[in-house]
């Protein structure tokens, strides 16, 4: 039985997918029990004779993960029926070598360490994504700074910005989250502390083979070694510690949220209303079964549709570590794989999607300018009056604090009426109070954009050299 995705539009068909797939975990779980046995190698606790063995027994595609799968609640995890396939395989090989599998360890130590190992190839991938979609962004934000557009504030029309601006603002979402994550990444820890966390299989080994010694002190020595192996922090034992985990699961959670607000974006202004946007196309994407004038923004749909299915991953993901007790949690530690795995999934496609969208996302700089001018003048009645209240108050046309109800009322009049509105405040203002051109001046929507171009150029600048 495979899951391809059917149901899942979000991940099905990604590079996220296979990495994140039950055959990339079960390869990080034999990853992980040939690297302890290299491990032990190195550190002269296991002959050299074994790694050949061993290694040959290492490859997933040798195993039957349906039958594995069908064994997984015997033992309530699957660890339990590959050790005892690997260990069958690993004595075809070698008859000796299987002892030292596994040895000391538990299958909280193989299975944590394997997600985590699952988490850093993915997380490169991921991370690798982001940085293009954020240099594609920022080029996108600089070359767009001064195209003005009309800003929305609860759905609607507020005051001019530029599309610079807004593309800005999702370079610093997707830019802090994805170096949220990417610190993460660069620190996932190896799992190692046997049964319940205290080494007591190796601390036995040692006391009796080096009784001189300080038996924590060759544990961790030893440790350190499965974390060269397999480039994971050699972290102190977190078996009844999640924070790790929630650690990840909340970081992955900000790249998908940050995606979502893009996605947001871009699907309110490539509505026909609109217009101002349209995302890249390719033969076969974003038809309709019954209505083929439809060209539908499936881009931004996955990105949100991830977000929203992320959205309920990682309060799975919570309640398992909320839920955990003692030494290993009866259930919440189950109860955080497959959500861990579902956020790395979908961070995973996230990423591939923003690298497409960002790539070819088409700008109607004409579109934006035309929905500025939706609602004329109005949009900068607010500016009018700030600017001449207290002008109009000096002249003495007006009662201190009434000058702003003049003007609107002057201003609201000629717009009404279809008149020119320069015109209207000059002829009813008192002389010297104001020009046409003046006003013609703050009626231009460049020069009431505020400092978006100057934030543009910050927010390129403060993720230039990580993207790059």
């Amino acid at each position: 039985m495979d899951d391809f995705g059917l149901l899942n539009p979000a991940w099905a068909g990604t590079r996220a997918a296979e990495l994140t797939s039950d055959s990339a975990f079960g390869q990080a779980m034999l990853d992980v029990e040939s690297a302890w046995c290299r491990a032990q190698i190195r550190f002269g606790t296991a002959p050299a004779t074994i790694d050949d063995a061993v290694a040959a027994a290492s490859h997933i595609g040798d195993y039957d993960l349906g039958a594995i799968a069908s064994q997984t609640p015997d033992g309530a995890n699957a660890l339990i029926p590959l050790l005892s396939a690997l260990r069958d395989n690993v004595s075809a090989h070698q008859k000796a070598a299987a002892q030292y599998v596994h040895r000391g360890a538990t299958s909280q130590d193989i299975i944590d360490t394997a997600l985590m190992l699952v988490a850093s190839r993915a997380g490169e991938h991921i991370l690798t994504n982001m940085k293009t979609a954020v240099r594609q962004l920022s080029a996108m934000a600089t070359e767009h700074a001064h195209t003005v557009m009309i800003g929305r504030s609860l759905d609607q029309h507020a005051q001019p910005i530029t599309f610079g601006y807004r593309v800005s603002q999702w370079v610093e979402a997707l830019g802090s989250a994805g170096q949220h994550f990417e610190t993460v990444v660069d620190n996932l820890p190896l799992q190692w502390g046997g049964a319940v966390g205290t080494s007591t299989w190796w601390v036995d080994y040692f006391k009796a083979d080096q009784p001189e010694a300080d038996p924590m002190e060759l544990v961790n020595r030893q440790r350190d070694l499965l974390a060269q192996e397999l480039n994971l922090v050699s972290a102190p034992v977190w078996h009844a510690n999640r924070v790790p985990v929630l650690q990840l699961g909340q970081t992955a959670f900000q790249v998908t949220a940050a995606a979502a607000k893009l996605a947001n974006d871009v699907l309110t202004s490539v509505q026909a209303e609109n217009a101002e946007l349209t995302e890249p196309t390719k033969p076969g994407r974003g038809g309709s079964s019954a209505m083929p004038h439809k060209n539908n923004p499936v881009l931004s749909i996955r990105l949100k549709h991830a977000a929203q299915e992320a959205s309920g991953q990682l309060n799975t993901l919570q309640t398992g570590v909320i839920s955990n007790t003692a030494e290993r949690a009866d259930g919440g530690w189950h109860t955080e794989w497959s959500a861990l795995r579902g956020l790395l999934r979908l961070t995973g496609a996230v990423s591939e999607i923003l690298v497409e969208l960002t790539d070819g996302l088409e700008v109607h700089a004409k579109a934006m300018r035309h929905n500025l001018g939706i609602h004329g003048n109005a949009v900068f009645l607010g500016r009018l009056t700030q600017w001449l209240a207290p002008i109009v108050e000096a002249h003495g046309a007006a009662e201190p604090g009434s000058g702003k109800r003049l003007v609107e009322s002057i201003s609201t009049t000629a717009m009404a009426n279809d008149d020119d509105l320069a015109q209207a405040l000059v002829a009813q203002l008192p002389d010297g109070v104001v020009t046409v051109k003046a006003v013609e001046k703050m009626l231009d929507p460049s020069g009431y954009t505020g400092g978006a171009a100057s934030i543009v150029a910050e927010v390129h600048s403060r993720y230039r050299k990580w993207s790059s």
